[in-house]
């Protein structure tokens, strides 16, 4: 495994110890996430500033707030991870919020997910017409596939608003993805959606996925549907796909012989390794003295979106386990 991926599964590994003596109450998948957001951005945790940011969560929403509960704990971390100021950060949130349900979007326990891929892709000064493109989006998704949309893809509605791609080209890949062997459902939704972010020909971008997607297979590390959006992450980063198909396999494969991950699953482990390898990719681009702001922008975005599937998988098992 190359040292600087190496440097930052380390980062992660000792940030979930810390995060298990500080928030020994906290859901376990919850703890994954946060520990593995600070070490996408080389930071060890930061146990005062989510504390802090809890507390002020608490003081800025009521009682039956859907940014309590479970989310709580899951957004402190996040936003503390990702921001040099997150109580700004989630005064815009409050803020958007009221934007994103005059527009049509539900009061739900996914609305703040959506809040967040918001901040984490927006930076514009017109949230109403975003938001109205977003909700428009999501309600041509719910046309597609009436199933298998809900409140969850309320996040992803708000990242696709980012892209000029419409959705005949999104159902475009849906179709030509299930051809290639991808199973239909939630996952091949969010897939095909990712690939909307890419700037290859559909044809190219669906055989990249498919060759990651075999060659996963074929080091014994099935990925069920669940997890299929780490493979368009993949495809995505414009460097050698070889080199990129042995690193992730390698992260991953190394993160299953942990002790602590090994029971997370093969999906988890794929999906954990392709946001470590695709932060390193975004780093060491914004650190060249040309910067693809596009490409930067697709990637950011697909990062938030494999959190949103962390914290569906991480909020489901929390509000499970308090339930029995």
């Amino acid at each position: 495994m190359k040292r600087v991926y190496e440097e930052k599964v380390k980062t992660m590994i000792q940030n979930y110890e810390d995060i298990r003596k500080s928030f020994r109450w906290e859901n376990d998948m919850v703890k994954h996430l946060v520990a593995l957001t600070f070490a996408m951005k080389d930071k060890a945790i930061n146990p005062d500033c989510i504390n802090e940011m809890k507390g002020y969560i608490k003081s800025q929403t009521g009682a039956f707030s859907s940014f309590r509960g479970h989310m709580m704990f899951t957004l402190s971390g996040l936003l503390c991870a990702a921001s040099q100021t997150p109580k700004k950060q989630f005064d815009v949130m409050l803020r958007n919020e009221k934007v994103l349900k005059d527009v049509g979007f539900k009061y739900s326990s996914y609305l703040p997910t959506a809040l967040y891929a918001l901040s984490s892709v927006y930076e514009g000064d017109d949230v109403k017409s975003y938001a109205e493109k977003a909700i428009g989006i999501y309600k041509q998704m719910k046309q597609n596939h009436p199933f298998l949309t809900g409140g969850d893809d309320y996040a992803l509605a708000v990242l696709l608003a980012n892209t000029d791609h419409g959705p005949s080209q999104l159902e475009a890949y849906y179709r030509a993805l299930h051809e290639r062997g991808f199973k239909k459902g939630d996952g091949l939704q969010m897939l095909s959606h990712v690939m909307a972010f890419s700037q290859k020909d559909m044809r190219d971008s669906v055989e990249h996925c498919d060759q990651i997607y075999q060659h996963l297979k074929t080091n014994k590390l099935n990925v069920y549907t669940t997890y299929y959006p780490a493979i368009g992450l993949i495809s995505l980063l414009d460097l050698d796909q070889e080199e990129l198909m042995a690193d992730l396999v390698e992260v991953a494969t190394y993160l299953k012989s942990e002790k602590k991950y090994r029971w997370l699953g093969k999906g988890m482990h794929v999906l954990m390794a392709s946001s470590i390898i695709a932060s390193q990719y975004l780093h060491e681009k914004q650190e060249g003295t040309v910067v693809n702001t596009t490409v930067s922008l697709a990637i950011q975005a697909i990062i938030a979106a494999q959190q949103v599937v962390m914290i569906s998988a991480a909020t489901s098992a929390a509000a499970t386990s308090s339930s029995t």
